[in-house]
C-alpha cells in the first residue's frame, strides 16, 4: 500500500472513531473533549471535524461551540433501519448461545398480545424443547411470555391478569402475586419458568427492544428440566447478553442495571 494510501485509511478510521463518540448518553462535545476521547491532538481532531462538517455527518452549534451528530448520520440510519433482517441479527447469536448450552433458544415477537416463535435453534441432544414455527401463545405464562408482558404498561397486566388459568401446579392464578411477580421480572430484566406451562421444562428469557424502546420479543433458552441447572445465573446470563446485543443492533441503547429500562 502506498504511503499516501495509508495515510487516507487511517484518516477514515479516525473519522470513525469521532463518529463513534456519540452516544445515546452523550450527544454533544466539545473539541477539546473529542480531541481526548479519540486521543488526537486539538489540530488533527479539528481538521476531520471539519471535514465531517462539510459532508453532514457533524453540526456544530455556533453559540455553544459544542458538536453533534449531523442529519446525514440519521438518513442513513433511517436506511440502515429498513435494511435489518432480524433473522441474519438473531441466528449466530442464538447459535452461540445453543453451543454454550446444548438447549433450545427460541426468539419469540409480540404480535397481536401474543407470542408468536419466529426462530429456533434447537438443542443438538435427543431429548430437548421443540416449539413449532409460527406457534401462538398468550402472554401471561411461562418465562417468554411474562418477560414480555413484564415491559409493557401496567394497563395490559391487570387486563391479562383476568385470564389467568392453571396449567400445573406451578402455574400463577392469582391476580395479586401474578401482578408483583411482573413488577420483579421488569426490576431485574429477565423472567425464569419452571414446570408453569408444562411439566417438566424449564425457561429463562429477556426481552429484546427495538429503536424505539419497546418491547417486541424475547429471547429464551429452554430444555427438560431433570437437565436444566438449579443455579440458573448462567443461563440467565447467556439470555440477557444474547437480548442485549440483538435489541442494540436493533438500535436500542439505554442506560440500565441488569437488563431493566
Amino acid at each position: 500500500m502506498r504511503k499516501s494510501d495509508e495515510n487516507n485509511v487511517r484518516s477514515i478510521n479516525r473519522a470513525l472513531q469521532i463518529l463513534k463518540c456519540f452516544t445515546w448518553n452523550e450527544r454533544r462535545f466539545t473539541l477539546t473533549e473529542i480531541a481526548k476521547k479519540v486521543d488526537l491532538p486539538k489540530s488533527t481532531t479539528s481538521r476531520l471535524l471539519a471535514t465531517l462538517e462539510n459532508e453532514g455527518f457533524i453540526r456544530r452549534d455556533s453559540g455553544s461551540n459544542y458538536y453533534k451528530l449531523g442529519y446525514e448520520i440519521y438518513f442513513l440510519g433511517l436506511i440502515a433501519k429498513e435494511s435489518l433482517d432480524l433473522g441474519q441479527i438473531s441466528r449466530p447469536i442464538m447459535e452461540e448461545i445453543g453451543q454454550a448450552t446444548k438447549e433450545t433458544i427460541n426468539l419469540y415477537l409480540l404480535d397481536n398480545m401474543e407470542k408468536v416463535c419466529f426462530i429456533q435453534v434447537e438443542s443438538p441432544l435427543a431429548i430437548k424443547r421443540y416449539v413449532r414455527i409460527g406457534e401462538r401463545s398468550p402472554i401471561w405464562y411461562g418465562a417468554t411470555g411474562k418477560s414480555i408482558l413484564a415491559h409493557l404498561d401496567e394497563s395490559i397486566w391487570y387486563e391479562k391478569s383476568k385470564e389467568l388459568k392453571r396449567y400445573t401446579e406451578r402455574t400463577v392464578v392469582d391476580p395479586k402475586e401474578f401482578i408483583a411477580e411482573l413488577r420483579t421480572i421488569k426490576a431485574r430484566g429477565y423472567s425464569v419458568s419452571i414446570g408453569e406451562k408444562e411439566h417438566d421444562v424449564g425457561c429463562v428469557a429477556a426481552p429484546i427492544f427495538d429503536n424505539s424502546k419497546k418491547v417486541i420479543g424475547c429471547l429464551s433458552i429452554s430444555g427438560p428440566q431433570y437437565r436444566f441447572p438449579q443455579d440458573t445465573d448462567y443461563f440467565v446470563s447467556l439470555v440477557v447478553d444474547g437480548a442485549r446485543r440483538i435489541s442494540n443492533k436493533l438500535g436500542y441503547y439505554e442506560s440500565y442495571n441488569g437488563f431493566s429500562e
